[in-house]
């Protein structure tokens, strides 16, 4: 659009110019273009830039022929399809990001209950066997010692552990030699490792 307005105007300037110069005599014309003045030379320079401008707007126009433009159109149609489809994928991408970012966030809360649950559990566990303990630990050691005779070695040796050493002393002698020897050595080699690593 520039370039259209700048040949008009080079033309219209350079046409005045023209008329200027065919309205003076044939030797004042010869004389003024025997002194070449500076206004001679805006003129001719003006022409110049007139003809490089058209040759230039003529080169574009040559090269955006409706044939090529008709060339391209696949190529354009293409690479539109083709960013439509990364534009659909990121869509996708974006959508499976959210899906994971919330199942990350339920697999953590589950976690979080998981714990929860299980810190009580442990609680609950330990108040049961406190519970044991104290309970055997108010038997006679005879009734209780009968209970432990009949207890896995290693499930008796674990109670035997908790309850006071002294009421633990008379539940064990009350108890059948054999079972009384299986938990004395369950109850000595519980820490045996980390002793003969000190040792």
């Amino acid at each position: 659009m520039k370039s259209s307005i700048l040949i008009v105007l080079a033309v219209g300037f350079a046409g005045f110019g023209a008329l200027e110069v065919a309205a003076l005599n044939p030797s004042e014309a010869s004389a003024h273009k025997a002194e070449d003045t500076p206004a001679a030379h805006t003129i001719d320079e003006a022409l110049t830039a007139t003809e490089t401008l058209a040759a230039a707007h003529e080169s574009k126009a040559a090269c955006l022929t409706p044939a090529m433009v008709a060339a391209f159109e696949p190529r354009q149609t293409a690479l539109d399809a083709r960013a439509a489809k990364l534009d659909l994928r990121q869509a996708e991408l974006a959508d499976l990001e959210a899906n994971i970012q919330a199942r990350l966030g339920d697999m953590e809360k589950t976690r979080d209950e998981l714990q929860a649950m299980t810190a009580k559990l442990d609680v609950v566990a330990g108040e049961d066997i406190s519970h044991l303990v104290e309970m055997y630990s108010t038997m006679k050691p005879k009734n209780a010692a009968a209970i432990f005779d009949r207890m896995d070695a290693a499930f008796a040796a674990g109670f035997l552990r908790e309850i006071d050493s002294a009421r633990a002393g008379l539940i064990m002698a009350s108890m059948g030699e054999e079972q009384s020897y299986r938990v004395s050595l369950l109850i000595a080699n519980r820490h045996a490792d980390w002793r003969n690593r000190k040792g």
